[in-house]
C-alpha cells in the first residue's frame, strides 16, 4: 500500500512559491527601518526556512528517483554541518561575517603565554590628567582642558609600542604612569598592569575562569568585558563570571574578593558581567564599592566597604544588564543609577533601598542593555538603548513625602534617535553626540530632535567614542581612529588613521591620559602620543 506522501505529490511549483514568498519577506526586512544586526538575523532565518522547505519537498517529489531525491537532500546539509564544525565565522556586532578560523586550533588567547611573575611599583603618583575607571572621570567619556592638534597629515600621531594581548573587551583605566585593563589569557582570567610608556606589564592577578558565551550559542567573544576601576591604591574588578577583586594597585595583591554570583545564588547574564564596579566616597560612614550583581530578592546591587570587603547593604530584585551603576544628586537627593532588565533603578545610597524605578525595554539575553544612563542638570536622566528602541529624557521632580516622581520629556517611540548599542553618547552644551545603529549622529537634547546624522565608508559600526575638546575621538568597530568635530551644525571629519586590521572586531573603549592614547581588541594594544595644540 503506497504512503500518503506518494498519493499526493507535492505540486512542482512549490519551490518557486515558498522561495520566492520568503526572499520576499526577507527583502521587506532589507529595506525596513529596523536596525542591521536584526536584518542578518532575519536573512539567516529565511534562509534556513527556504533550505528546509526545498528539502521537504525534494523528500516528497516522485520526479526523480528516491536515491536521487535523498542525495540532493543530505548531501548538502552534510556539508554545512561539516563546514560549520571545522570553521567557525568571525562576526561583527551586527552579526555580520568578518573573518573565520579553524574550530580545532587554539584560539589566541590560548597561544600566548601567562606573564612572568611581576615587580612591585614604587612611583605610583595620581595626576591632573588620569583617566581611573570607565568613561573616565564623569558621566560620559570626556577629557577636558586638552585640545587635540587635527593636522594629522603634518602632525600625525607617533606610535610608542604595539603588543598582542588576551582576548576580552575591558577597556585601560590611567593613574600616572600606568594602565590597567582585564584580559583573557588561556584558562586564567587575568588584572593586568601596563606601563605606559613601555608597554610592559609590571604586575597580573589571575582567576582560574574563563568566559565563552558560545557555549550556550551566543556570540560575542570570549572574556572579561568590565573596565577597573581604580581609586586610592586600590584596583576594583569585575571578571565576566562576576568575581570582584580589591587589588593592591602598587602589587597587584588580593586585599578582599567576592564570587558575587554564587555568594548570592544567581546566574550570569548571556554575554557575561560587564558592569564596572562604582566607588563611593562618603562624608559619614565607610566608602564603599558597588556592584551591580542581578540578584532576585534584594541582592540586585550589594556594597561592599571598600576597606574590607565587607558587605554593607544589598537592594532591588532585578536582572542586571550590562551597564554599570553610576552616582549622582537629583532632584534633591544622592542616588545611584543601575540600568537593569527592563527597568531603570535609583537606590538610596546610605542603605540601598529602591526610591524609583521606571521601565525601560532590554531582555539581558536578547536585546540587551549596554549604555549608561547619563545625568543632566539637577533633574533630568538620559537614557539610550540599540535594537531599534532609541533614547529617552527622563525629569525627576521631588514629592513633598520625599519621593521622587519620574516623567519623560520625550520617550523612543516618538523619538527615533541615539539608538547607541554597545557604546555611549557625550555631550557638549546642548547637544549630544553617539552613535545611532552604526551612524554617528548629533541630537539636541531638550527636544531630542535629530541636527545631523552620517553614513559614512568604511562604516563606523559599533564602535565607541570619546570627546577631546572640540573634538570627538572614534575608535570604529573595524579599527580606525577618526576624529570628527563636535559641532551641530553638521558632521566634518577632520582626520583619520587605521590602527587595527579590519578583520579584528573593536569594541572596547578608548583611553587618553595626554598625550597618550590606549588603544586595544580582544588580539592587539596600541600607545599612540597624539599631536597637541
Amino acid at each position: 500500500m503506497s504512503s500518503s506522501a506518494e498519493k499526493t505529490p507535492p505540486r512542482p511549483w512549490f519551490p518557486f512559491v515558498w522561495t520566492g514568498l520568503l526572499a520576499g519577506m526577507g527583502l521587506l526586512v532589507q529595506f525596513s527601518e529596523t536596525d542591521q544586526g536584526t536584518k542578518n538575523t532575519v536573512l539567516i532565518f529565511v534562509s534556513l526556512l527556504i533550505g528546509i522547505g526545498l528539502s521537504i519537498w525534494l523528500i516528497r517529489y516522485r520526479g526523480i528517483s528516491r536515491r536521487v531525491r535523498w542525495s540532493l537532500v543530505v548531501v548538502p546539509w552534510l556539508v554545512l554541518l561539516g563546514f560549520f564544525s571545522l570553521v567557525e565565522l568571525i562576526n561583527n556586532g551586527d552579526i555580520g561575517v568578518v573573518g573565520w578560523r579553524w574550530r580545532l586550533s587554539a584560539q589566541l588567547d590560548e597561544r600566548l603565554a601567562l606573564p612572568e611573575k611581576g615587580t612591585s611599583i614604587t612611583d605610583w603618583q595620581t595626576t591632573p590628567q588620569d583617566y581611573p575607571r570607565f568613561l573616565g572621570n564623569g558621566y560620559w567619556a570626556e577629557i577636558e582642558n586638552v585640545e587635540l592638534a587635527t593636522d594629522w597629515q603634518a602632525n600625525p600621531p607617533q606610535e610608542l609600542w604595539r603588543r598582542k594581548i588576551g582576548a576580552g573587551w575591558s577597556g585601560f583605566s590611567i593613574v600616572g604612569h600606568y594602565a590597567i585593563t582585564q584580559e583573557q589569557r588561556g584558562p586564567d582570567e587575568l588584572v593586568a598592569c601596563y606601563e605606559i610608556c613601555t608597554g610592559e606589564i609590571v604586575w597580573t592577578h589571575s582567576d582560574p575562569v574563563r568566559w565563552d558565551p558560545n557555549g550556550s550559542g551566543a556570540l560575542g567573544g570570549i572574556g572579561p568585558r568590565a573596565t577597573p576601576t581604580i581609586y586610592d591604591q586600590r584596583v576594583i574588578t569585575q571578571g565576566a563570571t562576576g568575581i570582584v577583586n580589591c587589588l593592591d594597585a602598587l602589587t597587584g595583591s588580593v586585599l578582599w574578593s567576592h564570587d558575587t554570583l554564587a555568594e548570592n545564588n544567581t546566574s550570569n547574564v548571556m554575554w557575561g558581567k560587564a558592569g564596572s564596579p562604582l566607588v563611593v566616597v562618603r562624608e559619614e560612614g565607610a566608602d564603599m564599592v558597588v556592584i551591580s550583581v542581578g540578584g532576585a530578592k534584594g541582592r540586585s546591587l550589594i556594597a561592599y566597604d571598600l576597606e574590607s570587603g565587607e558587605e554593607i547593604w544589598a537592594g532591588g530584585d532585578r536582572r542586571s544588564s550590562y551597564a554599570s551603576p553610576v552616582l549622582a544628586e537629583l532632584a534633591g537627593q544622592k542616588q545611584i543609577f543601575s540600568v537593569n532588565e527592563h527597568f531603570i533603578t535609583a537606590h538610596r545610597v546610605d542603605d540601598g533601598t529602591v526610591l524609583w524605578e521606571h521601565p525601560w525595554r532590554g531582555n539581558s539575553d536578547t536585546n540587551a542593555t549596554c549604555s549608561q544612563p547619563i545625568p543632566l542638570s539637577r533633574d533630568r536622566v538620559f537614557l539610550s538603548k540599540g535594537y531599534g528602541i532609541g533614547s529617552s529624557l527622563l525629569q525627576l521632580t521631588a514629592a513633598q513625602d520625599d519621593s521622587i516622581q519620574v516623567s519623560p520629556l520625550w520617550q523612543p517611540h516618538v523619538k527615533q534617535v541615539m539608538k547607541t548599542k554597545m557604546g555611549n553618547a557625550v555631550v557638549r552644551g546642548e547637544f549630544m553626540y553617539g552613535l545611532d545603529a552604526s551612524l554617528l549622529e548629533c541630537i539636541e537634547i531638550s527636544t531630542g530632535r535629530k541636527r545631523w546624522k552620517k553614513r559614512r565608508t568604511p562604516s563606523i559600526g559599533h564602535g565607541q567614542i570619546l570627546l577631546i575638546g572640540e573634538a570627538i575621538l572614534v575608535l570604529t568597530e573595524t579599527g580606525e581612529v577618526l576624529l570628527v568635530e563636535a559641532s551641530p551644525k553638521k558632521y566634518r571629519e577632520l582626520t583619520s588613521i587605521r590602527v587595527f586590521p579590519e578583520d579584528q572586531v573593536t569594541w572596547n573603549n578608548p583611553a587618553f591620559s595626554a598625550p597618550y592614547l590606549l588603544l586595544r581588541n580582544a588580539e592587539q594594544v596600541a600607545c599612540y602620543e597624539l599631536p597637541l595644540k
